[in-house]
């Protein structure tokens, strides 16, 4: 299934068994322009210089500079890295379309979240994988399986999806959307928000669920 040929590269072991926490975040304010010349900050970029999750402040620093392909590093006053920003440059829209690993419709056993929404979920290797596309997005969440003690896979898509209708993903010229998120927090940075802009392509990655969601909802 195609579903499977595309997230089972990017799965990796669960670690630790804190369930997915919203809300708790705040932002401070930034300007958001362009330059020309190396990335020096946060400020210009899309993304917010600090950001505070569970009362954790978050500060961005710059570890690729180059203003086509930058990066940035989201550490906590003890420089452990929680999430970054990325940009990437393609030659063409095509190039980057195929950099977003976008899923269409999947087969699968059929669900409905509690907002309406229809999803199909594949278990596989000790895992729940539920699937939905919500406008131009495709968006997929990964549970242990209920066997192994994980949480029921149609409640966490609809916390994912309560969450992201409360935090609207970036909108702004973006051609398609993919984000992979696990029921879990990480001890690598396995959840995912990928955004394809013509030949552009953002990418959050953090180690834990919400953490994705708000970091990409303050960069729209």
């Amino acid at each position: 299934m195609q579903i499977k040929k595309k997230i089972m590269t990017s799965l990796i072991a669960v670690a630790g068994t804190a369930s997915l926490a919203f809300g708790g975040y705040a932002v401070a304010d930034k300007t958001v322009f362009h330059a020309n010349i190396g990335i020096s900050s946060a400020q210009q970029t899309p993304a917010p210089q600090s950001l505070t999750v569970d009362g954790t402040q978050l500060t961005a620093s710059v570890t690729n500079s180059n203003p086509k392909d930058y990066q940035l590093d989201y550490n906590d006053s003890n420089n452990n890295r929680h999430a970054t920003f990325e940009k990437q440059t393609f030659d063409d829209a095509q190039s980057a379309s195929n950099a977003l690993d976008y899923l269409g419709q999947q087969d699968g056993t059929a669900d409905k979240l509690k907002n309406g929404h229809s999803a199909t979920s594949q278990g596989t290797l000790g895992h729940v994988y539920t699937h939905w596309n919500q406008g131009n997005w495709s968006i997929t969440t990964v549970t242990p399986s209920e066997a192994a003690g994980g949480p029921n896979p149609t409640s966490f898509a609809s916390q994912v999806a309560s969450q992201i209708k409360q935090s609207p993903l970036p909108s702004k010229d973006v051609n398609h959307g993919a984000i992979v998120l696990y029921s879990n927090n990480e001890s690598e940075l396995a959840n995912t928000v990928k955004w394809q802009a013509n030949n552009r392509v953002y990418q959050v990655a953090s180690d834990q669920a919400n953490l994705a969601i708000q970091l990409s909802h303050q960069a729209n």
